[in-house]
């Protein structure tokens, strides 16, 4: 281990160094661990999240078919549901934009950009799912309730407000977008990743898949809710982009997710294979 001693010789070394980089050095072989845990540590409890909430969208389906499950009715579970991707996805933004900062060039730039654009999902993603039904004087469920049975009517009357249900469509179909965008990012900043980087185990390819499902799904769910304010019947094959929306497209997800979870736990159990840390660029 190098001493202060060391900093006399760093001139007859040839080494052409800062003061701040020389102590850098010195410090860097006397720290065993992170001051803090290392954000990836976290990674295990994002996909946890994700993982669950992609598991209660199944059991909301279920639920719905079988009468429901006792006291957890397809209700609750789908507003835990609705609540847990949020944050989920918000912290799995904050693990990738701090995994920005261990790197540097145009690897750094990709990962920052996909964790920008997981916020932006859970942005707009609040506002279509509580903001705006709220404006209206409903909330999400009875909202597409009445869409669902061609009646959009009473609590959930929207005609009178078609403005902001376009609003509401047309934010809810930016958002599925932003989403896969964001994973299109992730899965070049996996390509672009050095060999021992933890971001070369993500899933990527799962994800972009439920993502390109979920965002063609919610693209004809829309269209057939156009048609109920139109003062026309759901279209014929609803149901079928709905079992997408809600079955497929989350059992991709559950997948992924399933993977993504092993790899928080192998990062936090801190395998060999994976770095636990790293200089800072300066």
């Amino acid at each position: 281990m190098r001493d202060f001693d060391d900093l006399d010789d760093l001139g007859s070394e040839g080494e052409f160094r800062t003061f701040r980089q020389a102590l850098l050095d010195l410090l860097r072989g006397r720290l065993a661990r992170p001051l803090r845990p290392a954000s990836e540590g976290l990674l295990w409890i994002a996909s946890a999240l994700l993982l669950g909430t992609n598991l209660l969208l199944i059991l909301t389906v279920f639920g719905n078919l079988v009468g429901g499950l006792g006291p957890a009715t397809p209700a609750r579970l789908l507003w835990v549901a609705l609540g847990m991707d949020l944050v989920g996805a918000g912290l799995l933004a904050w693990i990738i934009w701090d995994a920005a900062w261990w790197i540097d060039g145009r690897p750094r730039r990709i990962r920052r950009a996909a964790a920008i654009l997981l916020l932006v999902w859970v942005g707009l993603t609040a506002i279509w799912r509580f903001a705006l039904p709220a404006a209206l004087g409903t909330n999400l469920e009875a909202l597409f309730t009445s869409f669902l049975t061609g009646t959009v009517t009473g609590f959930a009357d929207v005609r009178g407000d078609l403005p902001v249900m376009y609003n509401l469509f047309g934010i809810w179909i930016a958002a599925t977008t932003v989403f896969v965008a964001a994973h299109v990012l992730l899965a070049i900043a996996r390509w672009t990743a050095a060999p021992d980087d933890w971001v070369r185990g993500l899933p990527v390819y799962a994800w972009l898949l439920g993502g390109g499902i979920s965002l063609l799904a919610t693209v004809f769910i829309v269209v057939s809710f156009l048609d109920v304010l139109a003062g026309r019947p759901l279209a014929d094959n609803f149901n079928a982009w709905l079992v997408a929306k809600m079955i497929v497209a989350p059992n991709v997800f559950i997948s992924g997710y399933a993977s993504s979870l092993d790899l928080g736990r192998r990062i936090r159990s801190g395998r060999p294979e994976v770095p636990r840390w790293r200089e800072r660029p300066l």
